[in-house]
């Protein structure tokens, strides 16, 4: 799709680069530290990348050894008006991320304005992705309604003649902005908060996380064939005998918190990308999503890294039914979206997820 929202070989310069996971970026010469906010690295050669491209890109010896492509292109003049009106400025420059391959890619462009970072934008012409996104939109309607403070406003959320759908949202992001990649107190305020302001009395069977269990229940030939089925319908059966019939306290969940979806400014955590959130769920499962995610993509563990983790003084803090509760419910996000097509990164992360649930069954 990026060829529908870039007319190539016209415009301002850009780079072009890749990483082994397919993953692209389309970045501007122009402002270039500006844009490189919307890279978020894990791996040292991306850090590094980050931090010194900025100074080196002109020197096309270091171009061509890191493999960077030199491009020229501009935005196609309809994306450019809807997004000159959603953020009332002209002359927007823009960065864009292709998107993680997977059945929901999608495109995110970061809007600037000289060295001042305006907000995000997110582009498909997917329907499933363009429902999420409506429901992102009326989510961050509802947050903000309850006061849930350092979160996006969505500044439009809709249809464009050219067959995609684009939702728009403002930040607060600047480059003194810092990404935080330890658990902090800040993080266990941030959802502290959220749950106190979101927390409602159920029935269980009317939850979100129900749904969402119920589904996977309903679709367990999705699951890849090296997950083990019988812990997953194990898991379940301890979820439905720990809830089902009662009324439940529940409330909003992230559901995608971890480093690379926020960033601390002026010593107060914002944090973005609410498409998959829902406002029924187990409390403080956000923690767990953010611990298990950082150990696998930043800190390169493996299930049984995990598993000894648990098992120290520092894991203390983790609760094993709360943690068996939300891999199951990472397991069902990921089995009903992929539609038993999981692959790369997904079908590592599902293994992962699968042994340490049957661990703690």
């Amino acid at each position: 799709m990026t060829e529908r929202i870039l007319i190539k070989d016209e415009g301002q310069r850009f780079y072009r680069f890749a990483n082994a996971d397919g993953k692209v970026w389309i970045m501007p010469a122009r402002h270039l530290r500006t844009a490189m906010e919307l890279y978020q690295p894990s791996g040292r050669n991306g850090i590094m990348l980050k931090r010194w491209f900025p100074l080196l890109h002109r020197i096309s010896l270091v171009r061509r050894k890191i493999h960077i492509e030199n491009i020229r292109c501009r935005l196609n003049r309809k994306l450019q008006r809807a997004l000159e009106k959603a953020f009332n400025a002209n002359d927007l420059e823009f960065a864009v991320f292709c998107g993680t391959p997977s059945v929901h890619q999608k495109i995110t462009m970061q809007i600037s304005k000289g060295s001042h970072i305006l907000g995000y934008c997110k582009i498909s012409d997917n329907e499933e992705i363009a429902a999420l996104f409506d429901k992102e939109a009326q989510l961050l309607k509802d947050l903000n309604s309850k006061g849930i403070k350092n979160i996006p406003e969505c500044l439009f959320c809709g249809n464009l003649p050219d067959g995609y759908t684009l939702f728009v949202q403002s930040t607060a992001k600047t480059l003194d902005s810092k990404v935080v990649h330890e658990w902090e107190d800040i993080h266990t305020r941030f959802i502290t908060d959220m749950r106190n302001a979101t927390i409602q009395k159920l029935r269980f069977e009317y939850s979100d996380y129900f749904h969402t269990i119920e589904a996977l229940r309903e679709h367990l030939e999705w699951l890849p064939a090296k997950v083990d089925k019988s812990v997953v319908e194990r898991a379940i059966r301890d979820i439905y005998n720990r809830w089902q019939g009662k009324e439940v306290t529940f409330s909003a969940y992230h559901a995608d918190f971890t480093p690379w979806n926020m960033f601390v400014e002026k010593c107060e955590l914002f944090v973005f990308d609410w498409e998959y959130a829902k406002m029924t769920y187990p409390p403080m499962l956000d923690r767990y999503h953010f611990f298990t995610q950082t150990a696998i993509f930043e800190r390169h563990w493996t299930s049984q890294d995990i598993i000894r983790y648990i098992g120290s003084n520092e894991g203390k803090w983790i609760n094993t039914d709360n943690y068996k509760a939300y891999l199951i419910e990472i397991i069902a996000r990921f089995t009903l979206r992929e539609q038993g097509k999981a692959e790369g990164d997904i079908a590592k992360s599902m293994l992962i997820w699968s042994d340490l649930l049957s661990f703690l069954i």
